[in-house]
């Protein structure tokens, strides 16, 4: 099922309350690569998967500099804190219609610590691995859009088609219940474009340079753990997401031979480099 447009017009008021935050916030997970396409222009070959949860990532200090807080914008947006207890506290924020449902993230750097951190006056986020790639590593989306009776007309920030890949690949030992999606998200954007695919190897050709060598091992080794075979779990969880014209057999040897020719590219070029 594709995006509804209830989906949509949340997406599009929750933008609008945090505008005055969108220099510095990145919009992160499912609905990037929907951006990347409805508003960035970015090809598509395949159906989009529906999300709901509209997921912000934000530096480990956020700075008011005169202007209300996050969490007094969205409070007085009618948006309620929901704390939700599990090995690892998740602070959302949540409205009742359009329904939203919001989660703000932040890097985790150094040795693990708090998984919430306080990065703002009274306002906290999850720390996560890996997410300054999606802060550091961004592309600029202009929406101008007229839905029911909102209309905005704003700049989000994204993370690059690269840094996006990058990232899911990196994180997929850590989402297990999400995997399925992440990877059909990276299978749509390899297999949108022979440019964007060739423009994703090479910004993760540079990420591979710019952070830790390990990072890189990490993500080949994670992206051969599910795809060394058509008949392997990869394949197979991606097929879940997917509601094209393709049956479900044709469709999982296709989705592995779009990871297998992504994987050994990757570490061709990683050979090239003297990095393997």
């Amino acid at each position: 099922m594709g995006v509804s447009e209830p989906d949509l017009l949340s997406l599009l008021k929750t933008l609008e309350v945090l505008k005055p935050y969108l220099k510095e916030i990145v919009i992160v997970g499912g609905w990037v690569p929907f951006l990347y396409r409805r508003y960035g222009q970015l090809p598509s070959r395949h159906p989009s998967v529906r999300t709901m949860d509209i997921d912000v990532a934000v530096p480990r200090r956020l700075e008011e500099r005169g202007r209300p807080t996050i969490n007094e914008l969205l409070t007085s947006a009618g948006y309620e804190v929901r704390i939700y207890d599990s090995d690892i506290p998740v602070v959302k924020y949540e409205l009742t219609f359009p329904v939203a449902e919001i989660e703000f993230l932040t890097p985790e750097v150094g040795r693990p610590g708090r998984s919430v951190l306080t990065v703002q006056r009274g306002f906290s986020a999850q720390a996560l691995r890996y997410l300054q790639i999606l802060l550091e590593n961004t592309k600029e989306i202009k929406i101008k859009d007229t839905l029911s009776s909102l209309t905005v007309n704003l700049v989000v920030r994204v993370p690059s088609p690269g840094a996006f890949v990058y990232q899911k690949g990196l994180t997929l030992s850590r989402r297990h219940s999400k995997v399925p999606k992440d990877l059909y998200y990276i299978f749509d954007l390899l297999d949108s474009s022979i440019e964007l695919r060739n423009s994703i190897l090479a910004e993760i050709d540079w990420l591979r340079q710019r952070y830790a060598t390990r990072w890189f091992r990490d993500f080949l080794r994670n992206l051969d753990k599910y795809f060394p075979e058509a008949g392997a779990e990869g394949p197979a969880l991606v097929a879940t997401q997917y509601n094209g014209p393709m049956p479900t057999e044709t469709f999982r040897n296709y989705a592995h031979r779009v990871f297998r020719d992504f994987v050994r590219t990757l570490q061709e070029i990683a050979a090239q480099r003297g990095n393997a």
